[in-house]
């Protein structure tokens, strides 16, 4: 599996860098869902910043890997919230908010950045700093899902 990983990060890294060539875009970023006060949901956001090549990767490579695995499809929510941008999302609670003004609710100052949360917006497990250079991502993101879940 980890031979997939690191083929697909290498594909979207390669798709992001050449030109007339499109990557997935973003993911959905209201953070707000009817009926979603569910205990165990969880939602995997990514904060992320224009033209980071890590951010592609994290979102092309590893987050769709969560959906597809059925441990996780139906208790798993992915957003992406890009850091310092003006648009407005529907925050936890049902209002609008800023990109930016989540961001710094969560004092996210990094991308990639993944945050994992309740359907409250509380942090159900250590945030993921950083990208992958050396194909590890994965374990890591899928022990961060687990601790999640699991958490009371």
């Amino acid at each position: 599996m980890q031979l997939l990983a690191r083929l697909a990060l290498l594909a979207s890294l390669l798709l992001a860098g050449i030109p007339g060539v499109h990557a997935r875009g973003p993911l959905e970023s209201s953070l707000h869902e009817a009926g979603a006060k569910q205990p165990d949901l969880l939602y995997v956001v990514l904060f992320s910043l224009p033209d980071c090549p890590y951010c592609v990767a994290v979102r092309d490579a590893y987050l769709p890997t969560l959906t597809d695995d059925p441990r996780f499809r139906e208790r798993v929510r992915i957003r992406e919230v890009s850091i310092g941008s003006p648009r407005l999302l529907r925050d936890f609670d049902g209002g609008k908010a800023t990109h930016a003004d989540v961001a710094r609710r969560y004092k996210v100052k990094f991308a990639p950045t993944v945050l994992f949360l309740d359907s409250t917006g509380q942090p159900r497990a250590e945030a993921l700093l950083g990208g992958d250079s050396v194909g590890l991502y994965g374990g890591y993101l899928e022990k961060r899902v687990l601790q999640g879940l699991a958490a009371p």
